[in-house]
């Protein structure tokens, strides 16, 4: 079991086999293609607290890549499309409850697309693309010793 929300969504991913044989990061996207990259986003993570302490949350995150970038249609038709597929592999692993295993006293209930992939940027040859999605998660109140 991971030690952390962050560890817990890269074991996720890597069992997702949409990601070729790129290299899986976490807060860094190299130069070259094709690698991935999952990067928290701000927000408020309190979504209920109950009075008991425990509280539903979220966990924004984008999900990116380095890819191969040109004026040629096709190449980048590729780009787009990877992420056409990318959300409907989050979709369907969500419908089947198929969800990040979070650490102790943490259960994952939503793994959510919130945005379609865009190009995010790009320079020359290749660009970054991303996604974002939230995972909604149950958090015990911490136990005092």
């Amino acid at each position: 079991m991971a030690n952390s929300i962050i560890k817990s969504l890269e074991e996720y991913f890597l069992k997702c086999d949409m990601l070729k044989d790129g290299c899986l990061r976490v807060d860094f996207l190299g130069e070259k293609p094709i690698e991935y990259a999952i990067e928290v986003l701000p927000c408020d993570p309190i979504i209920k607290k109950y009075t008991n302490g425990d509280s539903v949350r979220q966990y924004l995150f984008a999900f990116g890549s380095k890819e191969f970038y040109s004026q040629e249609r096709q190449q980048n038709i590729e780009n787009s499309a990877f992420y056409e597929r990318f959300s409907e592999w989050v979709e369907t692993q969500n419908e089947s409850g198929n969800l990040p295993e979070l650490p102790e006293g943490m259960e994952a209930e939503e793994l959510q697309v919130i945005s379609s992939g865009y190009l995010h940027g790009e320079s020359g040859k290749h660009a970054r693309y991303q996604i974002q999605l939230r995972l909604k998660y149950f958090k015990e109140k911490v136990k005092e010793a």
